[in-house]
């Protein structure tokens, strides 16, 4: 890939940066379109976020940004127009720089899980699911997942309160949704899905849930992208559980970002 003068630059922001996909994924896409263009990652903690994205904004051969956690709530807020997908959940994960400097964010996140881990939504449909997390990707996967026609969800997060708050959301949207915050054990559930960053460190981090409570008729869904293999999906895998895997989530986005940014 040649860079020069004239190639536009992306960012992907992220905390921690190491586990980030979008760049090893959108690069090559470039390259072979021919076009004109890089993304570099780069390494925000959330104290730094806002005066990091007001340097960053400020480029003039800015083409996008890339947002993942824990800083998409933070990149909607500092947008100068979102659209309703972001505005419904208040975060955002991808942002177009225009001509004039505005930055125009939307939210990718529901649209991709739902197309690359469940089949377009339909391997939702009918199911009682428990979504574990509701921060940034949290919330747009209950708003997906209520769409797609899933029986029931149950919210579980490790900030009780905003699991509420999320509940209530989808719930106000969705009123003949049965969304209900509560704990993560697995009674009456037939869909799990981890949308907290548990098993980005395999080595330290706590799983999700209990992984004891697993029965082979649960679908696991983990959204982490590296490692593949999260602890969550390979306990999952040796109990008999069908498995959805993260990548699938952003491969489907790709297309999506690129034409979002006028390519």
């Amino acid at each position: 890939m040649m860079i020069s003068g004239t190639t536009k630059i992306f960012y992907m922001l992220a905390h921690p940066i190491a586990h980030v996909r979008t760049p090893e994924v959108i690069n090559p896409v470039f390259a072979a379109r021919g076009i004109d263009a890089v993304m570099v990652p780069v390494h925000f903690s959330p104290e730094d976020f806002a005066m990091g994205w007001e340097a960053l904004k400020r480029t003039r051969n800015l083409g996008g940004i890339v947002v993942s956690v824990p800083h998409k709530e933070q990149a909607c807020a500092l947008s100068d127009e979102v659209d309703r997908a972001a505005e419904e959940l208040g975060a955002a994960n991808v942002i177009r720089r225009d001509p004039d400097g505005r930055m125009i964010a939307t939210n990718m996140d529901g649209l991709g899980f739902l197309r690359g881990m469940l089949n377009g939504g339909r391997d939702a449909e009918g199911r009682d699911v428990l979504l574990v997390g509701a921060g940034g990707a949290g919330k747009a996967i209950a708003f997906g997942l209520a769409k797609s026609g899933s029986k029931s969800i149950r919210i579980s997060d490790a900030d009780p309160e905003r699991a509420e708050v999320l509940a209530a959301d989808v719930k106000n949207r969705y009123p003949d949704q049965a969304v209900t915050a509560g704990s993560p054990n697995l009674d009456g559930i037939d869909m799990l899905v981890n949308a907290t960053p548990c098993g980005l460190h395999p080595e330290t981090d706590p799983l999700p849930v209990d992984v004891a409570e697993l029965r082979p008729d649960i679908l696991v869904a983990d959204i982490i992208m590296k490692p593949r293999e999260t602890p969550l999906l390979q306990a999952a895998t040796a109990r008999g559980c069908e498995v959805r895997y993260g990548a699938g989530m952003l491969d489907s986005q790709i297309e999506l970002m690129v034409s979002y940014f006028g390519y």
